[in-house]
């Protein structure tokens, strides 16, 4: 994958299409998983990754590996996501606006706060201290594991759990 993310940096699109082969069916799993676990079946996770790819392959973010794709990926799903709900709610014109309750994630619980709100209290946290907004949406939005998340962030399992903690609280506090 690393290769494959050098050549498309460099404007390859065979490399684009591979990488696109590559990772479309995993983010689609996640995404698939994600919006299950959320219970918002409105939201088709093909709609969510595919114009989440558009986005990620046509910015040409700056990715060295796969780590740093997925993580990326991770933050552009939630963009994405929020849009999606926000263009659902102007067509409703307000109306029968979109639930999401968090007390089914599996790391944040913040019962009957709206996706909006959550990703406007993300925004406020990631300012504040990103590694733990990151450590949210890689447990919430990518569904990996406290040891998953550790790998990926090059940090200790310890410091993952703290930062679960501080920010699963915050979220709580900032969303009450």
């Amino acid at each position: 994958m690393t290769i494959l993310l050098g050549a498309w940096r460099q404007g390859d699109t065979k490399a684009s299409d591979a990488l696109f082969n590559l990772v479309y069916p995993e983010l689609r799993g996640i995404a698939g998983r994600r919006l299950a676990r959320l219970g918002v079946p409105v939201l088709d996770p093909t709609e969510l990754v595919n114009e989440a790819m558009l986005r990620l392959l046509g910015d040409r973010v700056d990715a060295q590996n796969r780590k740093d794709f997925f993580g990326i990926a991770a933050t552009v799903i939630r963009c994405v996501l929020v849009d999606i709900i926000r263009r659902q709610q102007a067509d409703k014109r307000g109306g029968g606006a979109i639930e999401i309750t968090l007390s089914g994630a599996s790391h944040v619980s913040a019962a009957g706060e709206s996706w909006l709100e959550v990703e406007e209290a993300l925004g406020v946290l990631e300012k504040r201290d990103p590694r733990k907004c990151r450590v949210i949406e890689l447990s919430f939005i990518m569904g990996l594991n406290q040891q998953q998340i550790a790998e990926e962030l090059d940090v200790s399992l310890a410091t993952v759990e703290r930062d679960l903690r501080y920010a699963k609280a915050w979220l709580r506090d900032h969303l009450s």
